[in-house]
């Protein structure tokens, strides 16, 4: 009888931090900010193993189904929104796709375009791949930069991380 109720403890005890871990990925406060460095607790730069330890959930893409070798472009899971771009082990890109996600300076999907190039004074902008009529606008920030893509006067996505990974417009490629 002693022995069932040690287990019932330890049984109850693994629900409980199980619930705990999955909870605390589930919620993404509301102060994450993209920076040209990261998203929140999640940094340019950091390894694969690093943020998994963040994120238990996140997986790697099978090795035979990747598009381009070495890189790996991940859903952040609980984070609606927001996706990771590994190169060679490395967190190189964080692209936000929908509102409310915001950059450190207030600017996110769904925004007018203005807003963008208010908060972020010399924005670079190019002729948008694909989309008639509509642009990225890049602002550069010493290795990294964030990518704002224009979509009928609004922000449609935002990208922020290396700058050569920002540059890719088609995820990996």
């Amino acid at each position: 009888m002693q022995r069932e109720g040690r287990w019932r403890l330890v049984a109850a005890c693994l629900a409980l931090a199980t619930t705990a871990t999955v909870g605390a990925e589930a919620r993404p406060p509301a102060d994450w900010r993209l920076g040209p460095d990261g998203f929140g607790p999640f940094k340019v730069g950091m390894r694969f193993a690093q943020v998994r330890r963040l994120a238990p959930r996140l997986r790697p893409t099978e090795p035979s189904l990747l598009v381009s070798e070495g890189c790996d472009y991940l859903p952040l899971p609980g984070h609606p929104g927001v996706s990771l771009m590994f190169i060679d082990g490395s967190l190189r890109r964080i692209d936000l796709s929908m509102p409310p996600l915001r950059t450190t300076r207030g600017v996110g999907p769904g925004d007018p375009v203005s807003r963008a190039r208010r908060a972020y004074p010399g924005l670079m902008a190019e002729a948008r791949a694909y989309v008639e009529n509509e642009q990225t606008l890049t602002w550069h920030s010493g290795p990294n930069a964030i990518r704002f893509e224009t979509m009928k006067g609004r922000i449609d996505g935002v990208y922020a991380g290396r700058w050569a990974e920002v540059q890719l417009i088609e995820g990996c490629s």
